[in-house]
């Protein structure tokens, strides 16, 4: 995905692309890199269906998605926190399977609110408590700019997928340094 959420939800609203054609870049994207391990859980069934409904309020209410300042732009969730209607969300833990997932947060309803468009979860380590996206089940995070180094954590997997070019945004958490330190992986990298 070329550029920021910014000027894709302004390509989105002038036409330029679809929300389903902006989906299926990102779902393209997240299978071509998928040794990179940044997605723990992808539904590109529920991303399409999302996009569609976007593009069809483009068509029937111009003026709400509009409104809505990033209206079918393709998204991933942190597979820590929500829940994520439809995402479900393990920490990266072996201590939970994953089986839909519940009701929308206030933070998902907000996401949805604003028009992003939710297909999938990004890895991050067991209960967000390494500062490396290696969690007990699923694959462990890579580095795009040098796969030989980590992606840091706890926020690891959503920096991959942008820095990666999946998703334009992704959806980060950060108490103890868990955005901060896939930063500074990206700077050592470079």
């Amino acid at each position: 995905m070329q550029g920021d959420a910014t000027e894709l939800a302004a390509a989105l609203r002038h036409g330029s692309l679809s929300a389903v054609e902006a989906m299926q870049i990102s779902i393209e994207a997240a299978a071509r890199l998928e040794p990179l391990g940044t997605i723990a859980y992808l539904d590109g069934a529920m991303g399409l269906a999302a996009a569609q409904a976007c593009d069809e309020e483009r068509q029937r209410a111009p003026e709400r998605f509009s409104a809505r300042p990033f209206a079918g732009v393709p998204t991933l969730a942190k597979d820590l926190g929500g829940p994520f209607r439809g995402l479900p969300v393990t920490a990266g833990s072996r201590l939970f399977e994953r089986k839909g997932g519940g009701a929308d947060s206030d933070l998902a309803s907000r996401f949805r609110e604003a028009g992003f468009c939710l297909f999938g979860l990004t890895t991050s380590p067991e209960f967000g408590l390494s500062l490396a996206s290696e969690p007990a089940i699923g694959p462990v995070c890579r580095n795009p700019l040098d796969p030989a180094r980590t992606a840091g954590g706890s926020s690891g997997g959503a920096a991959a997928a942008v820095a990666a070019g999946i998703v334009a945004i992704a959806h980060a958490t950060d108490a103890g340094g868990s955005i901060r330190v896939p930063a500074a992986c990206w700077a050592l990298s470079e």
